[in-house]
This record gives structure tokens, C-alpha cells and sequence, in this order.
């Protein structure tokens, strides 16, 4: 922490700033934090995806996949866990899978009920093809989610380098997509979108079904960001799944912690030149200041602000 150009270091004085800090915020300790919305991450299908060879294509990245997926969340300020296939998915309303090529019987069954139960699934292609010990699932592609998103797939069509594809959306949105395709035949699922050119024009590229209780959305495709994130937070809306900070800059960090009595408002500017005002409920103290914060609390560029309040009857 004191590197070689000493304690009057701008690294020196910064890393005692933060010492300073972390004494005043004391009263978090042992307070948690509320999600309803989950993403999945499992380490053997990281393996399955990255370390074996012969699939359509040699080049996932797992993380980069499960990136993919989970910033759309942070930047809209969703409050998100993540979870395993022996997590306990029942506090959530939706949960979001990214590539689940290699899933065994017991996460395929958590994922299948989750949704039965009333939850939303969020998946993305080339999930559900082989089991724990890499063989081939019976009964078409995906063999695990077959049901679960009521579409059977023929053929897993990589992309070849720099083609890309138009997606037409039922609600008359187009994008393009790329990396990608899937020769899907959809069996009780329907088609939110669909090719609209090359040589599966017509087929589903996003599919919906309705599974038990709850509802099921498949990505046959690589979707362009922005149109990913488009269905991705519709889905969570749809879902009921509460954002109590919707409208604030993508660049605001926000979590809320809470105990008994009181929640902890915890907000990090990472813009290194505008500040952020972010409305406040009632009456709160910033720990970082000791300063009153009600109606609106001013987070500078870089800078940061823990506002505690009491919980809400």
C-alpha cells in the first residue's frame, strides 16, 4: 500500500482515504443484500465450452458470454446474484442462463422447475446439448431444454467470418445478428423473432413459451447488444421484478443493503467528470460525510455515497 514514491503519494493518500472510510461504515456490517433476478454460472460448463474440443465452433468464451448477460443488468441497476445449479433459485422472478452446453441431470431438473414454479428463463443458445460427462443428450437438440423452451433444433449453424443476418421482431423492431444460428422448429413455443434473410429466413431466431407456471425466452442467435438488451429488460419488467432506480446513468452504481431497521443506499460514480444526482425517500444520513441527505444526493465524479435510512413500514 506505500508504494516507492511514499506516503505523499496520490496511490498512499487514496488508500488511506479508504481506510478512513471503511471505519465509518461500521453499521453495515451484517446486513444484506435482496435480488430477484439471477444469473447462472456454472464452472464445469465453462469447462465443457472452452476446453473441449469439436464443437461447431472452437471459440467461446464463457466469461465473456456471462459478461454479456450480466451487464445489461448492472447498467440498468438491477440487483443481481449469482447462482449454481445447487443454488436455491426459489427468491427469484427470473433467471438468466448463457450457454448451458453442458449441464447435468440435477441442473437441468433446478432449471425445468424454476420455471414451472412461476419464473422467467432468460437462455441463450447452445444450452442443454450435453450432460455431465460430455455425452450427447437423446432426443434432438437442445436434449435437456427441449420442452422447457418448446422448440426442437435441427442444426447449429456457425456464422462464417464477418456475415451477418437481419432479425425481425413480431413487435415490427428489426437489428442484425452474427456468430451464430440455430435451425430451430418450434414445437408449443412461438416466434418473437425471426430471420428475415439468407437461408433460414422464416425460422424463429427468439423464441417464447409458456412452461408451467412460468414463461421461457431462447436466443437462437448472437442479437446486437442493443436488441438483447431490449428483450433482456423487458422480460424483467414483465416479470415484475423491481427497479427502484430505473432512469438513473448507466455509469451509477447502485446497491441497496438493509438489516432490521435501517438500509444502506450505497452509490459509485464512475464518471470521471459529470456528478449525478439521485433522488432520496425521507430523511438519511451519508456515512462517508455524516452530512443529512434527503430529497437528492449529490455523488461527484468518481466519488461515492453510502446514505442510511430507516426501513419503510
Amino acid at each position: 500500500m506505500l508504494p516507492h514514491s511514499g506516503p505523499r503519494s496520490r496511490t498512499f493518500r487514496e488508500v488511506a482515504a479508504l481506510g478512513r472510510e471503511a471505519g465509518l461504515l461500521a453499521p453495515v456490517a451484517g446486513t444484506t443484500t435482496r435480488a430477484e433476478v439471477a444469473v447462472l454460472f456454472d464452472w464445469n460448463n465453462w469447462w465443457g465450452l472452452e476446453e473441449l474440443w469439436g464443437l461447431p465452433r472452437n471459440d467461446f468464451s464463457y466469461v465473456d458470454t456471462v459478461m454479456r448477460h450480466y451487464r445489461p443488468l448492472w447498467e440498468h441497476h438491477y440487483a443481481v446474484d449469482v447462482v449454481s445449479t445447487r443454488s436455491d433459485l426459489s427468491p427469484y422472478k427470473v433467471l438468466v442462463v448463457p450457454n448451458a452446453y453442458l449441464v447435468d441431470d440435477e441442473g437441468a431438473a433446478a432449471v425445468t422447475e424454476f420455471a414451472r414454479s412461476g419464473g422467467t428463463v432468460v437462455m441463450s443458445f447452445f444450452s442443454g446439448v450435453v450432460d455431465a460427462c460430455n455425452r450427447v443428450r437423446p432426443d434432438g437438440y437442445p436434449g435437456a431444454f427441449r420442452r422447457l423452451i418448446g422448440a426442437k433444433i435441427d442444426e447449429y449453424w456457425p456464422a462464417r467470418p464477418g456475415e451477418r443476418f437481419t432479425v425481425d421482431f413480431a413487435d415490427g423492431h428489426t437489428t442484425t445478428a452474427d456468430w451464430w444460428r440455430e435451425d430451430i422448429h418450434l414445437e408449443t413455443g412461438t416466434a418473437v423473432a425471426t430471420y428475415a434473410d439468407g437461408l433460414l429466413k422464416g425460422r424463429a431466431a427468439v423464441v417464447a413459451n409458456e412452461f408451467g407456471a412460468g414463461r421461457v425466452v431462447y436466443f437462437a442467435t448472437l442479437l446486437e447488444q442493443d436488441a438483447f438488451d431490449r428483450v433482456l429488460i423487458g422480460e424483467l419488467r414483465a416479470a415484475g421484478v423491481e427497479n427502484r432506480f430505473d432512469g438513473l446513468p448507466a455509469h451509477l452504481e447502485c446497491t441497496v443493503r438493509e438489516d432490521e431497521r435501517h438500509e444502506y443506499l450505497f452509490l459509485l460514480n464512475h464518471d470521471a467528470e459529470a456528478s449525478v444526482g439521485v433522488p432520496v425517500e425521507g430523511d438519511g444520513t451519508d456515512l462517508l460525510t455524516g452530512l443529512p441527505a434527503s430529497g437528492e444526493v449529490t455523488v461527484p465524479p468518481l466519488g461515492a455515497a453510502v446514505v442510511r435510512r430507516a426501513r419503510q413500514a
